[in-house]
């Protein structure tokens, strides 16, 4: 990024500009008015802010970033609502079979799904390493012993490892997709909800793609809410708003002002916040000593 300070400052120079992925890292800001400006994706890392006017600002991740971040998101949750309507209709013939070991490997598939799902939400990270991998290598074992017997083709149990590897990969990205998008992550879960009935033309790929967005959609809510086990998703949210986020690392804020401003996605990491004027501003999946953190939304008097 170029640093744009390369001569004495002018009053008023920096409000109402677009500052996105503009770069102050180090810089003496003291004082300066950076009011009404776009600070997304921008760098004051180690500046002295003391005093500075940061009210009706907007911090955060670029817009193109977002898009971009979100159109990835949608694509691969379109590919795990796709495979998990597979999955659900799969199941279901397996069920309306008539075979009792199709039906059998049919109820033990759901009632994994179920404690996985379950776990997940429960222990966030956890339930990858000890129940995605053992279900998919069950999984794996009943669909060769279908497939080397005759009893089925075990295509069955290969949609049932897609899906659980798919599930998996979608907490996580939901989760990326909730810090960088914030509510507009919510259109991802209504896409993969939606995206098993219009495909499925069945009752089971609609539920299964169903429970797969709201599981989803709760979890990531848990992970960026600071509640113990989700700390491997936490590391890949938080990482997204130090690589593209504003960055107020290191920086000396005593005496800044941020009313009125939207203060998304910024790093506040080892900041000094001594008699910082935040007014009616509210923080969205901000860092501050290593935790994710999102203030309520302030009610109006």
């Amino acid at each position: 990024m170029t640093n744009v300070i390369n001569r004495p400052i002018a009053p008023g120079e920096y409000a109402n500009k677009d500052l996105q992925k503009a770069s102050f890292c180090d810089e003496d800001l003291s004082g300066v008015d950076f009011s009404g400006s776009d600070l997304r994706g921008a760098n004051l890392r180690g500046a002295n802010l003391s005093g500075t006017n940061f009210s009706n600002v907007k911090t955060g991740i670029p817009f193109m970033i977002v898009i971009w971040l979100f159109l990835v998101s949608l694509a691969f949750s379109l590919l795990s609502g796709y495979i998990a309507m597979l999955t659900g209709r799969t199941i279901q013939a397996m069920l309306k079979s008539g075979d009792p070991h199709l039906g059998a490997a049919a109820i033990i598939t759901l009632a994994l799904s179920v404690v996985f799902i379950a776990y997940a939400w429960w222990k966030g990270g956890a339930a990858i390493r000890n129940l995605v991998i053992p279900v998919c290598i069950i999984a794996l074992i009943i669909g060769l012993v279908f497939y080397f017997t005759g009893i089925g083709t075990g295509r069955g149990m290969a949609y049932i490892i897609l899906c659980n590897i798919l599930l998996a990969a979608m907490f996580i990205i939901g989760t990326i997709a909730r810090a960088a998008a914030g509510g507009l992550s919510n259109i991802l879960f209504l896409i993969v909800a939606l995206s098993g009935g219009i495909f499925g033309r069945s009752v089971g790929g609609g539920i299964g793609t169903m429970i797969m967005a709201i599981a989803c959609m709760q979890i990531s809510k848990r992970a960026l809410s600071n509640v113990p086990g989700f700390e491997g998703l936490r590391r890949i949210a938080s990482s997204i708003t130090r690589r593209y986020g504003t960055s107020f690392r290191d920086a000396k804020l005593q005496g800044a002002v941020f009313s009125q401003s939207q203060i998304h996605n910024a790093d506040f990491s080892n900041t000094d916040f001594a008699m910082v004027n935040w007014g009616d501003s509210r923080k969205v999946n901000c860092l501050i000593n290593g935790k994710i953190v999102t203030e309520k939304k302030k009610k109006r008097k």
